[in-house]
């Protein structure tokens, strides 16, 4: 109801408005006129209630009551003589209008109330609604913001073109006026200036009366001005200007001695202070820094000490049936992995801190039977792994016997590798394989393995040995009788070359003998037999000499 009253009461026009307000005032008129009879009527039932309670006061009060009757005494439930109702004004009722809720308001406003009113809402619609405000004022404001940029931007260029446009005709103006002046300046005449009435300062007769000249010691203290005073007023000569001079003078220079002495006295009192504070401070500070520093160093000490007590605690943790062993770090506390032993059982004590002695016996055993496995596998087992295994072993080994164990196991893969290397050269079958073999079973007979083991060994290199005296034997054979074919043939080779040095020889001494009648045909046969003779026996010599050099090399 509140509502459709409200919708009509905001389209109704101004002479409706008008109408509403006479009926409220008659309204307001009636109700004061209410209100002053109600009073009246309240006042005379008070007034009435009032005598009755007096009397009934006076009669209760000459009648004493307990206070057990007064506790349990029941009073009647008071009702009024007339129940009161409110004078109704007709006229009123007549022409009784709601009153508007958006009174006071413009129609184009009263509308716009309405179709607020009348509208159905969700929170999307108002939502979309208010971004759509939002973004309409923004762009209204935006739009302002730009005019009135723009109007500023144009004022301002129209400004600055105004002003631009004035300087210039200033200046022009300027220009011709001065270029103007320039020209006539020469030519002016001026008048001297003299002043319409010369100035003389006011006389002040007061303070001429009471001129005084001003002290010339003005500003100094009494006794100081008396002895000023006294100095200007002092007649004087040379001498005892002199004198007093030099009076000056020995007092000036007692006075700076005396400063002098003083001063040096308090600058060696205060260099002795100085040495000595600073030997105080330098012994305390001494003490301090020697206080620190063995103070440090026990502290190191005690680090140092914690942390090589805590890096050999060693602990064994299980987890996920894996058995890891854990090494306290080199700090006063905490520990860190060292590694994991799958496979190795935990040990029948469980202790909460281990030493070494009990842990490296473990990851020992470990490894050594990691390289048993691995060597029990094959035929050809992988001996790099298994010495990269039984080397860790050795890493942990504590004890004599431990090493022994490693050590005998790397012995016997060095023996069988060498043995196997021997085989090699033994069954390429030269004399210099034959000697490599035998250095490899030297060296495998220098490791300690069994007795069995060394035996047979020995028994290798005998028969090597053997076997290579065997094929030295044959080789210096086959090379005797290669050598005696060789220099047959290198003796007939030296006899043609020789044969045919003689006949080469033989033919410039035929020629010779053609020229001269005196030298005989049987004299030169004789010459050439000679010859080849000679070259013969140097040949054999030669040949001799090469079999004697070759057969010691040999």
């Amino acid at each position: 109801m509140g509502k459709k009253s409200l919708i009509k009461s905001t389209t109704k026009k101004k002479t409706k408005s008008a109408k509403k307000d006479e009926v409220k005032k008659t309204a307001k008129k009636a109700k004061v006129i209410a209100k002053a009879a109600v009073k009246a009527e309240t006042t005379a039932k008070t007034k009435a209630a009032a005598k009755t309670r007096s009397k009934k006061t006076v009669a209760t009060a000459k009648k004493k009551v307990s206070l057990k009757d007064l506790i349990l005494k029941k009073f009647k439930a008071w009702k009024p003589a007339e129940i009161f109702r409110a004078a109704v004004d007709e006229e009123y009722l007549k022409n009784f209008a709601s009153p508007p809720i958006v009174s006071d308001l413009s129609d184009k406003e009263a509308r716009r109330i309405k179709k607020l009113l009348l509208k159905k809402r969700d929170m999307a619609t108002i939502r979309a609604e208010i971004k759509k405000e939002a973004a309409e004022k923004a762009a209204a404001k935006k739009a302002v913001a730009e005019k009135a940029a723009a109007e500023k931007a144009a004022a301002e260029k129209v400004a600055a073109e105004k002003a631009a446009a004035e300087k210039a005709a200033a200046e022009k103006v300027a220009a011709e006026k001065k270029k103007a002046y320039l020209k006539t300046l020469p030519l002016k005449k001026f008048k001297a200036w003299k002043p319409a009435e010369i100035f003389r300062a006011a006389v002040d007769e007061e303070y001429l009366k009471n001129f005084a000249s001003p002290s010339i010691v003005s500003g100094l203290s009494d006794k100081e001005a008396r002895r000023i005073k006294k100095l200007l007023l002092k007649k004087r000569d040379m001498a005892t200007i002199r004198a007093e001079i030099k009076e000056e003078a020995v007092e000036r220079e007692a006075a700076e001695k005396a400063a002098a002495e003083k001063a040096a006295a308090e600058r060696e009192a205060a260099e002795k202070a100085a040495v000595e504070r600073e030997a105080a401070e330098k012994a305390t500070m001494k003490k301090v820094i020697i206080g620190l520093a063995s103070g440090f160093i026990i502290l190191v000490a005690l680090i140092f000490s914690e942390s090589s007590s805590n890096n050999s605690k060693y602990y064994i943790k299980e987890k996920a049936g894996v058995l890891e062993i854990w090494q306290g770090r080199y700090a006063p506390l905490g520990e860190e992995w060292m590694m994991s032993l799958p496979g190795v059982p935990l040990p029948e004590q469980i202790n909460a801190v281990y030493s070494e002695t009990e842990v490296f016996p473990l990851i020992f055993n470990y490894y050594i039977d990691k390289a048993d496995a691995i060597s029990g596998m094959s035929d050809t087992p992988d001996y790099v792994v298994i010495k990269s295994y039984l080397n860790e072993a050795l890493l942990f080994a504590t004890t004599g016997d431990f090493r022994k164990k490693a050590y005998s196991r790397l012995n016997d893969i060095k023996f069988n590798d060498l043995m196997y290397k021997a085989g090699v050269a033994e069954s390429r079958g030269a004399v210099s394989d034959l000697d490599e073999a035998i250095r490899y079973l030297n060296t495998a007979s220098l490791l300690k393995v069994g007795a069995g083991k060394s035996d047979v060994v020995k028994q290798k290199i005998e028969s090597i040995k053997e076997q290579k005296a065997e094929m030295i034997e044959a080789q210096v054979a086959e090379e005797a009788t290669g050598t005696a074919s060789v220099k047959s043939d290198v003796v007939e080779q030296k006899i043609e070359s020789t044969k045919e040095q003689s006949a080469e020889i033989k033919t410039p001494m035929i020629e010779g003998s053609t020229d001269s009648v005196s030298v005989e045909p049987d004299v030169v046969e004789q010459k050439i037999v000679s010859a080849e003779k000679q070259s013969a026996e140097m040949i054999e010599a030669q040949v001799a000499e090469e079999a004697a050099v070759s057969a010691p090399a040999e």
